[in-house]
C-alpha cells in the first residue's frame, strides 16, 4: 500500500500538493494533461526531489526522509536510459551488482526477470539495435531486479507504437498480477489506462482532483479537467435557473437544479432515438453528421439545437438505418445531464 498525506513541491510559480492512498496490489494509474505536476509528482515520491511538507509511507514503512536507494520503490522515468556498454542482462542485473550481490545470483534474477518479460533471449544481445518495445522491457525488468515493493511508471509506453503499446499494456497488467505489486503509472491517455487500471486519479494544477474507476468518473465526472482528459463528449455552457432549466445558446433543456452560469455534461450512452410517438423530458431534432464504429457501438455526431454525440448498440444502428445525412429524434433524461463543480 502507498500512503502519501499533503506531499508538497514547489518549483518557480508551481505547487504540488498531493494526497493518495494506493491500495495493496492496485494497479493506479494517474492521468493528467502535460503540465499537470504527474512526473514531480512520482519523482517527489521516489525521493529525486526534497519535499517541503507532508509525508509518504509504503506498507507502513515511512519513507518520507529516506533516500532514493531505501525506499525500495522500482522507477521506470519516461526518458529512462539504458547503459549501451552493458549487454541486456548486465543492464538488468545492475542494481544487484551495486548491492554487491554475487554474480551467480545476478545471472539468475537476470534470467528470471526476462523470462518472466519475454526477453530471455535478448540476454547475451547489445542495446543498440533494440527495439522500443524491447527496452522497455528491459527498463522494467532492471527496475523489478531490486525486489520493490512499490513501482512506479512514468508514460511507459508513450514512445511505442500503438501495437506494440498494447502488448506491453498487457504484460504490465500480467506482471502485476504475478509480483502482486502496488503500481502507479502515469499517462495522459484514457485508452492507455483502460488498459491496465483498477482505478485511476485526475491530476490538474499539482493536485488529484479525482479518483475512482475510469467507469465512475465517466458517469460523474468532478470538473471540467476530468471530461477532457477522459475525452468525454457533450460538455456545453449554459445559465441555469433554479428550478432545474438550463438555457443553452436558446435550447431550454431540463437539468439538476442550479442558478447562474454553469458547465454541464450530458452522458452520450443515455442519449435515445425516439419514433415520433415517444416522449422524453428532452427531445430534439437534427441530421447525422458524422456516423463511426467504435467496437461493440457506434459514435453518432448529431447537427441539432445542442450538438451532441450519442452511443449506439450496432445492431440498432443497422436496424434503423442509421446514416450521414439522415433525420432523427433523440432525447435524454434530466438524471443524465451532470453540472460540474465550480
Amino acid at each position: 500500500m502507498i500512503d502519501v498525506k499533503n506531499l508538497r513541491y514547489r518549483i518557480g510559480a508551481f505547487s504540488l500538493d498531493v494526497s493518495l492512498d494506493v491500495r495493496d496490489g492496485e494497479y493506479f494509474v494517474l492521468l493528467g494533461m502535460t503540465g499537470s505536476g504527474k512526473t514531480l509528482f512520482l519523482e517527489s515520491l521516489c525521493g529525486l526531489r526534497t519535499i517541503t511538507a507532508g509525508s509518504a509511507s509504503i506498507n507502513g514503512r515511512a519513507i518520507t526522509f529516506a533516500e532514493p536507494r531505501e525506499r525500495r520503490i522500482g522507477y521506470v522515468p519516461q526518458d529512462g536510459a539504458l547503459f549501451e556498454n552493458m549487454n541486456v542482462e548486465n543492464n538488468i542485473s545492475f542494481s544487484l551488482r551495486v548491492a554487491g550481490a554475487l554474480k551467480e545470483v545476478r545471472k539468475s534474477e537476470a534470467r528470471r526477470l526476462a523470462s518472466l518479460l519475454g526477453i530471455d533471449h535478448l540476454l547475451g544481445r547489445s542495446i543498440r539495435g533494440l527495439s522500443g518495445g524491447e527496452k522497455q522491457r528491459v527498463l522494467l525488468a532492471r527496475a523489478l531486479a531490486s525486489k520493490p515493493e512499490a513501482l512506479c511508471l512514468d508514460e511507459p509506453v508513450s514512445a511505442l507504437d500503438e501495437y506494440t503499446r498494447e502488448g506491453v499494456c498487457r504484460e504490465l497488467r500480467k506482471l502485476h498480477a504475478d509480483m502482486n505489486l502496488s503500481v502507479i503509472h502515469i499517462c495522459h491517455s484514457s485508452t492507455e489506462a483502460k488498459l491496465v487500471a483498477d482505478r485511476i486519479g485526475i491530476m490538474h494544477e499539482g493536485r488529484i482532483v479525482q479518483t475512482g474507476t475510469i467507469d465512475e468518473i465517466s458517469e460523474k465526472p468532478a470538473s471540467l479537467a476530468a471530461a477532457k482528459i477522459l475525452r468525454l463528449e457533450n460538455v456545453f455552457s449554459g445559465r441555469a435557473y433554479g428550478a432545474g432549466k438550463i438555457d443553452c445558446n436558446g435550447f431550454m433543456i431540463t437539468g439538476p437544479a442550479a442558478e447562474g452560469e454553469v458547465l454541464f455534461y450530458i452522458r452520450p450512452w443515455e442519449i435515445s432515438i425516439l419514433s415520433e410517438n415517444d416522449n422524453e423530458i428532452n427531445t430534439m431534432r437534427g441530421r447525422i453528421a458524422e456516423i463511426r464504429n467504435d467496437g461493440p457501438i457506434v459514435k453518432v455526431a448529431l447537427n441539432a439545437p445542442l450538438p451532441i454525440v450519442m452511443h449506439v448498440g450496432r445492431s440498432e444502428a443497422g436496424r434503423l438505418s442509421l446514416s450521414k445525412g439522415s433525420l432523427i429524434k433523440v432525447g435524454f433524461a434530466d438524471r443524465t445531464v451532470h453540472i460540474f463543480n465550480k
